[in-house]
């Protein structure tokens, strides 16, 4: 992963000077237009135009502006000297993670064994673009830990980070194993699922996102979409949710847990502007029973068609769903 202080030299040195803004963001020359509008955040490692040039990982911007490949943006950073310029301490944070990844956790664009291409070509025919998984910090497990209940062999390893600092993560079967997924226990790591979401930092650098259930349909959405890992929020999920300064909450539950969504509905629309988008069609239709199945492209059409949240939409949406046969 991407160093924050190789980061801040290579911003300060390529599209400084920098200055310190509010909510450990930093101001510099925006690499697409040149104009002093750009925004970089190096815990997240996110950035922002103000003008709209761009939006995303700041790793995208250094490939975009040098016209190289991911992993020659890769390199130039890692290149940077760190103790040429420090990143002011007022916004480091402590880089201790609470909880190791399992053994055997290897990149997902790393290695060249047959479990290795199994691995990535188990997310390329769920439509995951690799880089972007990379970003994340997605990999898979290689070796086999002797205890049991610490081994991963054989899952992609999704991680969930706050602060940029790995806190959780989940391990989903791509060789056949009976038990899809198998999460740390929270008497070993000290939290639960329920305590993080997938792609937390996205409530906190996006006016817009995405509330889903899990965290495929998440990635499939990008850089605005988290997962709650279940259908219905934790109290501490929903209040990192009201705490955070998202504008937009778009919540999209599986098909036949849109009744489930409105009542979650109840709980954000009066602090945040608030959509919850039915896919039960698809399911229907054939088509698929989530985002990652049914796709980007059906999601954003029927999201448009979508009305947002109001008292009297809510009542009127429950009454209809109340008692059908979809329904949870």
């Amino acid at each position: 992963m991407l160093d924050s202080e190789k980061l801040y030299t290579y911003f300060d040195m390529y599209h400084g000077p920098i200055s310190p803004s509010s909510n450990n963001y930093f101001e510099c020359l925006c690499p697409i237009c040149g104009r002093p509008k750009f925004a970089a955040n190096f815990i997240y490692k996110t950035g922002k135009c103000w003008r709209g040039c761009f939006s995303g990982f700041l790793i995208d911007v250094i490939r975009i502006y040098h016209g190289i490949s991911y992993f020659e943006a890769d390199e130039l950073v890692d290149s940077q000297e760190p103790g040429m310029l420090r990143i002011p301490a007022a916004v480091k944070i402590d880089k201790k993670a609470k909880i190791k990844l399992p053994l055997g956790y290897t990149p997902i664009l790393e290695g060249s064994t047959n479990l290795a291409y199994r691995a990535r070509e188990y997310l390329k025919e769920r439509n995951f673009d690799l880089n972007y998984m990379d970003r994340l910090g997605v990999g898979y497990c290689n070796e086999e830990d002797p205890n049991p209940l610490d081994n991963y062999f054989g899952r992609i390893i999704i991680p969930f980070k706050r602060n940029g600092i790995l806190v959780y993560f989940i391990g989903r079967d791509f060789i056949g194993d009976y038990n899809r997924y198998k999460n740390p226990s929270k008497e070993k790591c000290g939290v639960g699922k329920g305590e993080f979401f997938f792609n937390e930092e996205a409530l906190f650098i996006n006016k817009k996102v995405y509330l889903l259930e899990g965290w495929a349909c998440a990635a499939t959405i990008g850089a605005k979409g988290v997962s709650m890992q279940g259908s219905t929020p934790s109290v501490v999920q929903r209040n990192i949710i009201l705490k955070s300064p998202a504008e937009e909450l778009i919540i999209i539950p599986d098909a036949s847990f849109y009744r489930q969504g409105l009542l979650t509905a109840r709980t954000f629309m009066k602090y945040k502007k608030t959509k919850v988008v039915n896919i039960d069609q698809f399911q229907i239709d054939k088509i698929g029973k989530d985002v990652n199945e049914i796709g980007l492209d059906n999601v954003l059409n029927t999201e448009d068609k979508t009305q947002y949240m109001d008292t009297k939409f809510l009542l009127r949406q429950l009454r209809i769903y109340e008692g059908s046969s979809i329904t949870h």
